[in-house]
């Protein structure tokens, strides 16, 4: 079973360095797909710090992934839920992201709330 929960562990580590870079690379990220970086890496980290069983990696990943997908999307949404959340993404996202210059992020922010927005018209239409 230590074996297991060190491929666990390894997998959860894999996951959280990915999906950081992602954050770095990815300048026009939205806060979902941050606030899941910080959880790969908050799990990881705490995994470590308090000296846990790595095996409980095994429920954390799965976890991780239902997060990101339907957790994260719903806690931005709701205004009273979302500040401490925002709070923490954009405190991450700015510690990723240093070195990369604050106007090349806002463009690609701009750009992607765009193709966002366009998207939304074209489906819309659709209808």
């Amino acid at each position: 079973m230590e074996i297991v929960g060190y491929v666990a562990y390894a997998s959860l580590v894999v996951l959280a360095i990915a999906w950081t870079i992602d954050v770095r690379t990815d300048l026009g990220a939205d806060t979902p797909a941050i606030l899941r970086a910080v959880y790969f890496v908050l799990a990881a980290a705490l995994i470590a710090v308090f000296d846990m069983n790595w095996a409980h990696a095994l429920w954390l990943v799965p976890f991780g992934c239902f997060f990101a997908r339907i957790v994260a999307p719903v806690l931005i949404e709701i205004p009273v839920i979302s500040a401490p959340f925002i709070v923490v993404a954009g405190i991450f996202e700015r510690l990723v992201r240093i070195g990369v210059p604050r106007h090349k992020i806002l463009e690609a922010q701009s750009a992607s709330m765009h193709a966002c927005a366009d998207g939304c018209c074209k489906n819309s239409e659709h209808n």
